[in-house]
């Protein structure tokens, strides 16, 4: 059985130039009897891409463990994944669902794409993938929650991207990349948050294509507005204003009683 260490390794190895990228949050919770569930593999479609002589960059904002079967399926043909998860599952001693109010006690339920990443990696292992292979950056598209207002004692691990969480756009110029695919469900337009970082490629001369992954087709060439506070040197700050910091990185703490402050 391969430890957090090896998976991690697996999926940020020293060769790749995209592994400095790789978010350890999720990684550093492969501990979790939780990690060891069965998963169900789906079948992925992904006639789609680009092929990797291209030197596209995709990003892959779709729910759940879904961008970890499609990054897997990419990867198979010569892709390299880069998953930025930031969200801190529930801790292991604590009761995942709550039958009284029927809902999870988690904002986010990031534990199917924690158990996939796990049963990824004995598949990613086994491809030699080239150390400039074009990258797959992997975001969850859960990752705001379902727009429940948290309550006293839920967990809310409810997070954002930065720009800092992708490389820049000189980075990925410097590396033949010229065109970025960006693969959604229900819409071809960014959440706001990715919008900064498209935006920053798209001003360095980055084209920006996108594409719904339930009607695969043809791409859509899209232009990338100027988002709220763009480039705003406290952006960072206010799109994490409400969210909480993990003690250990990424995002995830229980909500306090108000009545038990100081």
């Amino acid at each position: 059985m391969m430890t957090e260490d090896e998976i991690f390794s697996i999926w940020a190895p020293d060769e790749s130039l995209w592994s400095c990228w790789v978010k350890p949050v999720l990684f550093a919770h492969m501990d979790s009897p939780l990690s060891h569930l069965p998963t169900v593999e789906p079948e992925v479609d992904v006639h789609w891409a680009p092929v990797p002589e291209q030197k596209h960059a995709l990003v892959l904002d779709l729910p759940g463990s879904e961008g970890v079967w499609v990054a897997l399926a990419l990867a198979a043909r010569g892709y390299r994944p880069v998953p930025l998860y930031n969200a801190v599952p529930v801790p292991f001693s604590a009761p995942i669902y709550l039958p009284a109010i029927g809902k999870a006690i988690a904002a986010v339920d990031v534990m199917p794409t924690l158990s996939s990443l796990r049963t990824g990696a004995g598949r990613l292992a086994h491809l030699s993938l080239a150390s400039d292979a074009p990258p797959i950056f992997l975001l969850d598209a859960n990752r705001q929650g379902d727009g429940r207002k948290m309550q006293p004692h839920e967990f809310d691990n409810r997070s954002v991207c930065f720009t800092t969480d992708f490389p820049s756009a000189n980075y990925l110029l410097a590396q033949g990349i010229r065109r970025v695919l960006l693969v959604q469900r229900g819409a071809t337009y960014p959440r706001e948050d990715l919008s900064h970082i498209l935006r920053r490629w798209q001003d360095a001369g980055l084209v920006i294509d996108a594409m719904r992954m339930e009607s695969p087709g043809q791409p859509e060439h899209i232009e990338v507005a100027r988002p709220s506070w763009y480039r705003a040197m406290f952006q960072r700050a206010l799109a994490a204003i409400g969210l909480r910091r993990a003690r250990g990185g990424g995002f995830g703490a229980w909500v306090p009683d108000p009545s038990a402050g100081g």
